[in-house]
Order: structure tokens, then sequence, then C-alpha cells
């Protein structure tokens, strides 16, 4: 889980890096080489393609490729250290959002914790005198896609493979991005490319760690785990991006990190609901 965190704190950067390619095409890159890792891995018979769970998988790869896409035009257009910020408050929603998805009992201090998070997010905002800046309602909502697609992936992984999970979400990705990246395609300079690879590399390496990741963390162990991702991120695009630190910032993100890591620490009581009868995922 560490060392997809760093993954995907290194892709983020590539695409902050990056402003000249369209973050429609780097979605598709990334979707497009994730799809090719999956083959690669069901071509070696080191797995199979079946999905089993299929109303979780189809969720996982919906929301969670709308949310990849949400991700990567926010940190064109808000910047790093916020865009990963609001998009790691999946801790926050995955906590909440489980308790009338997979029937989880939050007590008094987590919904507290819960509280504490949402003030972090509204010092994050940007308000401007005709109200919040569409951007960061954006990103929150990104946010939001990730903590149901957590959700989704903790409830896939009981009975499908890490590399299935993945590619539900590559497949989706793929027709989610179509018909925008199509509107506003440009031809990429050989050293663009070059991103967009390395773009689609790390986040594959991440997402596959991550999700097999999960079958042995939990949803919430693993996700305090993954908060190096945004530490890394708003270290990266302060120190390399200069993007601004301001009080307020920093107040919002402490508030943010010690509400996820108190819900890591202390995860919610988990309902059982019936899954698929399947064997044991790879």
């Amino acid at each position: 889980m560490l060392l997809s965190a760093v993954f995907f704190a290194a892709m983020a950067a590539l695409i902050r890096a990056t402003p000249s390619v369209n973050s429609y095409v780097l979605g598709m890159a990334r979707f497009v080489v994730g799809t090719l890792v999956c083959f690669g891995v069901f071509a070696v018979k080191l797995d199979r393609p079946r999905w089993v769970n299929w109303p979780w998988i189809i969720i996982r790869g919906a929301v969670g490729s709308v949310a990849v896409v949400i991700f990567f035009w926010s940190i064109q257009n808000i910047g790093l250290a916020k865009a990963t910020m609001l998009n790691y408050t999946y801790v926050i929603w995955a906590g909440v959002l489980a308790v009338p998805m997979l029937g989880e009992r939050l007590r008094a201090l987590q919904w507290l914790a819960v509280l504490a998070a949402v003030v972090g997010i509204v010092l994050l905002f940007e308000v401007r005198a005709s109200g919040v800046a569409v951007g960061d309602l954006l990103a929150l909502f990104g946010g939001i896609c990730s903590g149901i697609a957590v959700i989704a992936i903790t409830r896939c992984r009981d009975t499908d493979s890490s590399t299935n999970v993945f590619w539900s979400q590559s497949l989706f990705g793929i027709l989610a991005v179509a018909w925008p990246m199509a509107t506003n395609w440009g031809m990429p300079t050989l050293p663009q490319v070059g991103v967009m690879i390395g773009v689609g590399l790390l986040a594959a390496a991440g997402q596959l760690l991550m999700t097999y990741a999960y079958k042995h963390t939990g949803a919430t162990q693993g996700s305090l785990l993954s908060l190096i991702t945004p530490v890394l991120g708003g270290a990266i695009g302060v120190a390399c991006f200069h993007e601004p630190l301001t009080l307020r910032f920093a107040v919002g993100t402490l508030l943010i990190l010690l509400a996820c890591g108190y819900l890591a620490v202390n995860p919610v009581k988990r309902g059982e609901l019936p899954t698929p009868d399947a064997p044991p995922p790879a």
C-alpha cells in the first residue's frame, strides 16, 4: 500500500508537470495502458478474465473511472496540492457512505472526525464573491466518487482478483473519456507520448498494488497507509510547482489528515452483505 501511494504521487506530479497535454488525453493513456497491462497478465496466465460480483464490478468501473478523470482535470486546473488533498477525502466519504451501502455503523467520535474533515475541506475551498470555485467543488465530487469506488473495491475483492477489479475500471474509463478526448484531441509530441506512457504505467502499478493490498488491509487500514500520497503531493506541489502554502490551506490539510487518520485507526463496524459464491481470488 505504501509503494502504491508513492507511485500515485509520482503519477500526479507528471500530470502537473505536463499542462500542455489535455487531461482527457492523459486519462485515456492511463486507461489504455491499464487495459494492456491486464491483458498481459491474462496472456501469461497469471490470472484469467472473470468477473463474479457483477453489480459491484460495474459500480467500481463506472464510478472509479469518473473519479480518475476528475482527478486528472483537477491537478491541471486547481493545483497538485489541493487536488490531491480533496481527492483523498475519499477516506471520509468511504466511511460515511458505507453506512447506507454496507450497513456499517459510525460511533460519536467517528462522526466528530467527519465534522473536522468537513471544516478542513471548507478551509481548502477558494471562496469568491460569486461563491465557491467550481473547480474545488468538482474536485470534492471526485473524492466522493473515489470513496464509492473504494467501497466497491473492498466488496469486489471478496470474490474477484485484483487484476479483474482493475480491468473493470480501465474498460469503463476508455468509454468515459472517448468522446471528450476526441473533441479535445491534439497530436502529442514524442516527449508528451513518453509522459502519457509514464502516467499509464505508474497508475497501473499503483492501482494493482492498492487493489491487492485492500484485500488484506481492509478499506480503513489501507486508507491510512495511502495517506502518504496527499502528503507527498502537497510537498511536491509547493516545492516544485510553487503552489501557495497559506495558513488556511495548512490548517485545512491538517484537519483532513487527522480525521482520515482517526477513521483509519478506528475503523467502522462492517456489516455483512451476501456475495456471489466463488473460489478464492488470485
